[in-house]
């Protein structure tokens, strides 16, 4: 894999143990199935991203809370595995979080069921960490109260650094944090929660709130819609690549090829448009390993 120099990223936010059943279809209630595969892989929307990046030839770190157990070290194994730098990365008393994933063979669709028993990230723990070597900083969209203050702490420390934040799952006071970043990323799940129909109206909502920003908003089979500060922006449809086979981390994945674009001196539609490809790709294949440049690079 080749190493893109300089211009580190460090990724803030969860780091899950994802444990995914291949089924042939969602259950019904009171459905028996038998599951055709079972796989054990690192999981968490900023895991996640750290790991698409790693296999985009980047050097990312992630700061996430490893719980203190067997199931800690195994994943902690798995990202490093994977090219992710752990030197930030706290251990803390606690159960790994798990996410059990049902994945469907009939469509690709996933859905999951998540348990977590174990502290969230605090302020202080990025204040530990010397910014200096970082050119971006994404976080996942959480715990808001700490979040607030990170983006404050790298605004205060690193004014240099760009910041990017995901809205995923609606959090009373994330909004007000959109402003702080350079890049902003909502899904399509984000807007549904809101009430928002077309990502159209996502992103004039969120215009307001965050005036300097990239805005873009995936909404998946129909691609993405983005918004430049100076008015610029464009809707690029959907990639696919082939048959849908595996949908959990696309998003993950397209957040990190923006930042992985945008870094690489990419103007903004095409940072998108690039970034909408490789989650397409992601898509027609299981799981995140295999990804690479390659992927990114083939039109």
């Amino acid at each position: 894999m080749a190493t893109v120099e300089g211009e580190r990223v460090l990724v803030v936010g969860n780091a899950v143990l994802d444990v995914v059943l291949r089924v042939p279809h969602h259950p019904a209630e009171d459905e028996e199935l038998r599951a055709s595969g079972r796989r054990l892989a690192p999981g968490g929307n900023a895991a996640n991203t750290a790991v698409a990046l790693a296999a985009l030839g980047r050097c990312p770190a992630l700061l996430a809370v490893l719980a203190e157990d067997a199931e800690g070290t195994a994943l902690a194994g798995m990202l490093a595995r994977r090219g992710v730098d752990l030197a930030h990365a706290v251990r803390r008393p606690g159960a790994t979080p798990v996410s059990y994933v049902l994945l469907s063979a009939a469509t690709g669709a996933r859905t999951i069921v998540h348990h977590r028993d174990l502290p969230e990230l605090e302020a202080t723990d990025l204040e530990a960490v010397p910014l200096e070597g970082f050119a971006w900083v994404h976080f996942e969209g959480r715990n808001v109260a700490a979040l607030g203050a990170m983006l404050d702490h790298v605004r205060r420390r690193a004014p240099a650094v760009r910041v990017s934040l995901e809205l995923e799952k609606p959090r009373p006071g994330l909004e007000a944090l959109a402003g702080r970043a350079d890049l902003v990323v909502a899904a399509r799940a984000y807007a549904a929660a809101r009430g928002w129909a077309t990502p159209e109206a996502v992103l004039a909502a969120l215009r307001a709130r965050a005036p300097r920003a990239l805005l873009v908003c995936a909404w998946g089979a129909a691609g993405a819609v983005w918004s430049a500060p100076g008015g610029a922006g464009g809707r690029v449809p959907a990639f696919r690549a082939g048959p849908v086979v595996d949908t959990l981390g696309a998003g993950d994945v397209l957040n990190a090829g923006l930042v992985h674009g945008l870094l690489a001196g990419l103007d903004p539609g095409e940072a998108v448009a690039r970034a909408v490809r490789l989650a397409g790709r992601k898509c027609a294949r299981e799981g995140l390993d295999g990804l690479g440049p390659d992927d990114w690079e083939t039109p």
